[in-house]
């Protein structure tokens, strides 16, 4: 598909304002860790109605929610209309979702180090990692693993590909069924696009798909290193590993690096978009 002009600095400005002022110490996105298989209960801690909004033009607290849905007009829009109606609903879901992770990493962490300091995990815990290792298809058993499996993906690399898989937001599949990123599932025989109540549930499953699929073990390989050797999570790099997610191949990794780079999203890896209440690290 046809990709236009990069974000302006203003609008980059605006969507990094956005995800900064977050109310403090207020996880946005509580992850379905105990689900069971085949479905996603994510629960979304909001105001009785959340409010879709475009990208803020200043400073404000007025839209701190991930969205539910994606704005109802986000196809009469044009250029970088479009793409600020897109970004102001999926860059806070991927933000505040990426968030709830780290959350959850920073909490492994935490009991990883006191098993390496001879401390049995307490019961509460012990059920905890039981969860995650299964949502994340890990082992309990296995903490390191488990570790290179709860870790955020991305922005840049989660924006590009929810940008080229929905259309920027316009097909069918987005508009629907809140699809973002062209998961596919069985229906009645057939294989068709993955549907969700919320596009914060789209955002889940594709995160959850990434850190425990078999196809992407390279992927969550060299983010480990990437996290080991203390540096920046690159998505463009990281990218270089998902040559199964599309039957196009290396050809999928070029149209989704040019989404990228023509975009200007890998400035989102080095912005601090974590929300207050996220421990570093």
């Amino acid at each position: 598909m046809a990709v236009s002009a990069g974000l302006t600095g203003g609008q980059a400005a605006a969507a990094s304002d956005l995800i900064r002022h977050l109310p403090p110490r207020t996880p946005l996105v509580t992850m379905p860790w105990a689900v069971e298989e085949g479905g996603l209960d994510v629960v979304v801690l909001s105001t009785p109605r959340p409010v879709v909004t475009p990208l803020p033009t200043t400073r404000s607290r007025t839209s701190t929610l991930p969205p539910i849905r994606l704005p109802g007009d986000i196809d009469a829009a044009m250029g970088d209309e479009r793409k600020s109606r897109f970004l102001g609903a999926v860059l806070p879901a991927i933000v505040a979702v990426n968030n709830a992770v780290l959350g959850e990493r920073a909490r492994l962490q935490a009991i990883l180090r006191d098993v390496r300091a001879g401390i049995t995990p307490s019961p509460r815990d012990q059920a905890w990692i039981a969860q995650i290792a299964r949502f994340y298809r890990g082992k309990a058993t296995d903490l390191d693993d488990l570790l290179a499996r709860v870790d955020a993906i991305p922005t840049s690399l989660a924006l590009g590909q929810a940008a080229l898989e929905s259309g920027w937001g316009t097909s069918r599949s987005a508009r629907e069924g809140n699809a973002l990123f062209g998961v596919m599932t069985w229906d009645d025989a057939l294989f068709v696009v993955k549907p969700y109540e919320t596009i914060v549930e789209s955002v889940i499953d594709y995160v959850r798909t990434l850190n425990s699929h078999p196809a992407y073990a390279e992927f969550r390989a060299e983010r480990q290193m990437m996290r080991r050797m203390g540096e920046q999570l690159d998505g463009g790099l990281l990218l270089r590993h998902l040559t199964r997610y599309s039957e196009l191949g290396g050809d999928y990794i070029e149209r989704v690096t040019v989404v990228i780079r023509q975009n200007g999203f890998a400035d989102y890896d080095r912005m601090d978009l974590l929300a207050p209440w996220v421990p570093h690290g």
